[in-house]
């Protein structure tokens, strides 16, 4: 009896112990457990089920450094630094053009799917695409100033951190 008195307990705590979204948390960064993701890592401190994938992507803008974190191999987050004006979520299918302001704030937008979000650098914000809900934060963005007489353009600057929410 008392074996079952204590599995009851155990399966009661359980159940209303922290959701699995609820170890990640993205600020100004993402985090796991409250620790940094160490995007130049290849493991998820605390997470025995993430693996923290790198990629080059060789485009003519420059080159794009992503690294993403699978969880029980499926996409959960990637922090990716780019050469184009546009935040990319989930394997490419989804996207958020990106622009300044004049009043420095950063709207991101996608016509299609009638979205448009206004934010600045490093404040979370949540975008929901279709079915998929994401949290995502942009730490650095610079683009070329149009008054510059330039023989070659100047490549747009765009660092950000993107988390799946589940």
């Amino acid at each position: 009896m008392k074996r079952l008195i204590f599995a009851i307990i155990l399966v009661s705590l359980q159940a209303c112990g922290p959701a699995n979204n609820s170890h990640w948390q993205m600020t100004t960064r993402l985090n796991y457990n409250d620790y940094p993701v160490n995007w130049q890592a290849k493991l998820v401190r605390g997470c025995d089920t993430c693996e923290i994938k790198k990629e080059r992507l060789y485009e003519p803008d420059g080159v794009t450094e992503l690294s993403t974190i699978y969880q029980q191999g499926q996409w959960r987050a990637q922090n990716r630094k780019a050469h184009k004006a546009r935040l990319v979520f989930e394997m490419g299918a989804q996207f958020l053009l990106v622009r300044s302001r004049e009043d420095g704030l950063i709207q991101l937008e996608n016509k299609h799917a009638d979205i448009e979000i206004i934010t600045k650098l490093e404040q979370p914000f949540e975008v929901i695409m279709g079915q998929s809900r994401y949290e995502a934060v942009i730490t650095k963005f610079e683009e070329p100033r149009a008054d510059f007489a330039l023989s070659e353009p100047l490549s747009v600057k765009l660092h950000y951190s993107v988390l799946k929410s589940q």
